[in-house]
C-alpha cells in the first residue's frame, strides 16, 4: 500500500503521485493508494470525485483533539503530527496489507516500487538519508545548506518511509506519535524540527531498521549536489558517490516545483537552470499535475493548522533579518560593563 498525507490544496499532487504509481504497475492492475486528507473534506471543491480513496483526520481523531492539535500548528506542523496516527490506521484498516510505503505529494515516481517492497522482506522500517557524502573536503565552505543545517532538520527526510507490519513497527509508530503530538513544531532553538528530527533516534532504539544510500532513490534538491541523473534509452539513471549507476526510482519535487515550500529556500549548492535533465523531469511533472487542476484547489485554505506558516523573504529583506542576526549575535559575544 501507498499512503500520502495532504491538505485540500496539496490534492492535485497527492492525485498525481498514484497516477505516477500506477504507470509502473502490471496491466490490469492498480496500487493500493491511500490519501490522508489533514483537512476538512466539507471543504472540497463540488463535483470532486478522487481516484483514490481518501481517509479524513476527522474520522481519526475526536473533535476535542482535533480543535486542540490545530489550534497550536500551522498546517505543516499539523500534518506532520498526524503522519504516525495515519500511518497506523491505515495498518489497522487494511489488515491484509503487510508492507506499507508513505511518499510526500511532492514525490513523482519513475519505476516501479519493487526494490522498496525486496528491501521490506528484511527489514521493518526503511530510512533514507538527506546527503550520503561529505559535502566539502576539508574545510568548510561557504555554500549553503551545510552539514550542520542537516543537524537542525534531521538527516533521515520523513518525506519517504516504508514499514513492514510487526510489532516492532507498532512500537515505533507509538512512540513517533506520542512524541508528535506534543512536539511537532518547528524551531531548532529547541531542537525540534516537525516529525522528521525525531527519527534521528530510529536506527538507536529500534530493530531492524534499514538505512537506505542508494543514488537511485529520493532524488531532491537537498542531495542533487552529489548525484547527477541521465535518461538512457528511455529510463532514467543516476549516479552518486563512487560513481555507480542505479535506476531512478523517484524524485522529490518539494522546493522545485515550488521555491517556498520545504527548509531550502536560500540554498545555493545547486543551480537548477543549470541542470537540464532536472528541468525535463520537472517539466513532466507539472503535466501530471495538471491533469487535476481544473477544479480551484489552491484557493482552499486548510481547514486545520490555526497558527500562521513563517513567510518566506527574500531580496533586501532577507539580507536586513540576516544583518540583524550578525548584529545580535555580536552583541551576546561582547562583554558589557555593567553601570551602577
Amino acid at each position: 500500500m501507498l499512503l500520502t498525507i495532504c491538505t485540500i490544496r496539496q490534492l492535485p499532487q497527492a492525485l498525481a503521485l498514484g497516477d505516477t504509481l500506477n504507470q509502473f504497475t502490471a496491466t490490469g492492475q492498480t496500487e493500493s493508494i491511500l490519501i490522508g486528507l489533514a483537512d476538512d473534506p466539507a471543504h472540497l471543491p463540488p463535483g470532486f470525485v478522487s481516484a483514490y480513496p481518501i481517509l479524513p483526520i476527522g474520522e481519526l481523531l475526536p473533535t476535542e483533539q482535533l480543535v486542540a492539535l490545530s489550534a497550536k500548528y500551522t498546517p505543516t506542523e499539523f500534518a506532520a503530527a498526524c503522519k504516525p496516527l495515519f500511518i497506523a490506521e491505515a495498518f489497522r484498516r487494511y489488515p491484509a496489507i503487510d508492507k506499507l510505503i508513505y511518499a510526500d505529494p511532492n514525490i513523482h515516481f519513475l519505476s516501479s516500487l519493487a526494490p522498496v517492497l525486496d528491501r521490506l522482506d528484511t527489514a521493518d522500517i526503511l530510512l533514507i538519508p538527506f546527503i550520503t557524502k561529505n559535502l566539502v573536503n576539508g574545510p568548510t565552505d561557504k555554500a549553503w545548506p551545510d552539514e550542520k543545517f542537516f543537524q537542525n532538520i534531521g538527516l533521515y527526510s520523513s518525506d519517504f518511509l516504508a514499514f513492514r507490519r510487526s510489532a516492532e513497527t507498532d512500537r515505533l509508530l507509538a512512540w513517533w506519535d506520542n512524541r508528535v503530538r506534543e512536539r511537532a513544531f518547528i524551531n531548532y532553538c529547541e531542537g525540534l524540527c516537525l516529525d522528521q528530527i525525531w527519527l534521528m533516534h530510529v536506527p538507536v532504539m529500534f530493530q531492524e531498521v534499514a538505512i537506505v544510500k542508494n543514488p537511485g532513490w529520493h532524488i531532491g534538491l537537498w542531495n542533487l549536489h552529489e548525484r547527477s541523473i541521465q535518461q538512457q534509452s528511455g529510463n532514467w539513471q543516476a549516479s552518486g558517490p563512487g560513481g555507480l549507476k542505479e535506476p531512478v526510482l523517484f524524485v522529490n519535487f518539494k522546493g522545485i516545483l515550488n521555491p517556498n515550500e520545504g527548509f531550502f529556500p536560500y540554498q545555493n549548492r545547486v543551480r537548477i537552470s543549470e541542470k537540464p535533465e532536472l528541468m525535463t523531469l520537472l517539466a513532466n511533472y507539472r503535466q501530471v499535475i495538471a491533469r487535476h487542476q481544473t477544479l480551484p484547489f489552491a484557493a482552499i485554505n486548510p481547514a486545520y493548522g490555526q497558527q500562521h506558516e513563517p513567510p518566506i523573504v527574500r531580496g533586501w529583506r532577507y539580507a536586513t533579518i540576516k544583518s540583524m542576526k550578525a548584529v545580535t549575535s555580536f552583541l551576546d559575544r561582547v562583554q558589557i560593563p555593567v553601570i551602577n
